[in-house]
């Protein structure tokens, strides 16, 4: 009932088939939410991701195993460096800079990481497929991990996906697989989300566009002063 309410509230929003609380921005890699099944009281609770959004997360992954392959974790002491606070007595740890490795070329680990991102991409080794699997150890709901084939995830794309998958409402694996090359892949960063409700869009972008209208050109946001004379 409690999602179902959630639903009916989000639908003038994302059309009344699902809900989230994520705020679909309309170039979202991954969303979480909500939907009801075929017969009640079934519902599903939806991890949901574009290839792109899996493909970039296992380029990710290869990476960092190599550079452990290559080079091991240095184990420094918590207590290297530390100076005795005058004050409390204590020992107090001093801010390190990341570990080079001579290994990874004197780059720390996260430098040489992203700088094998081009190379793992452009081998076409690493392949994705578009599947969904039911996860059936949720508390209260069905899990429901999902990769569709869609550059992006939005509103119209989800409801698209639900339609697919609620009418056999089981696992499913396209056995075509999906590779990119790293220039076909605009942004290699982390893929983060705002939470919102969907009733709550409208007065976010609306707070969102009068602080950057009160934003100088250095980003600061300006406020009025009252002043009494």
């Amino acid at each position: 009932m409690r999602i179902l309410n959630r639903i009916k509230r989000a639908a003038p929003v994302l059309g009344g088939k699902f809900t989230t609380n994520t705020y679909m921005h309309g170039e979202n890699g991954w969303i979480d939410g909500h939907f009801l099944g075929t017969k009640p009281p079934i519902s599903y609770s939806l991890v949901l991701q574009t290839t792109i959004c899996e493909y970039k997360e296992l380029v990710r992954s290869r990476a960092w195993e190599m550079s452990y392959e290559l080079a091991p974790e240095q184990e420094l002491s918590l207590f290297d460096g530390a100076v005795k606070d005058p004050k409390t007595g204590h020992y107090v740890s001093r801010q390190c800079e990341p570990y080079r490795y001579p290994e990874l070329g004197n780059m720390t680990r996260l430098q040489w990481c992203e700088a094998q991102h081009q190379n793992i991409a452009d081998s076409g080794e690493i392949q994705v497929f578009e599947k969904w699997t039911l996860h059936h150890d949720y508390h209260r709901s069905v899990g429901l991990h999902a990769t569709i084939d869609v550059p992006f995830l939005t509103i119209e794309a989800v409801n698209a996906f639900i339609g697919r998958f609620l009418m056999t409402e089981a696992d499913f694996l396209d056995p075509t697989p999906h590779t990119y090359r790293y220039e076909q892949v605009s942004y290699w960063g982390l893929d983060s989300n705002a939470l919102a409700e969907p009733w709550e869009w409208g007065a976010a972008v609306n707070q969102q566009s009068i602080d950057d209208e009160k934003a100088t050109p250095d980003g600061v946001c300006l406020q009025s002063v009252s002043v009494e004379s």
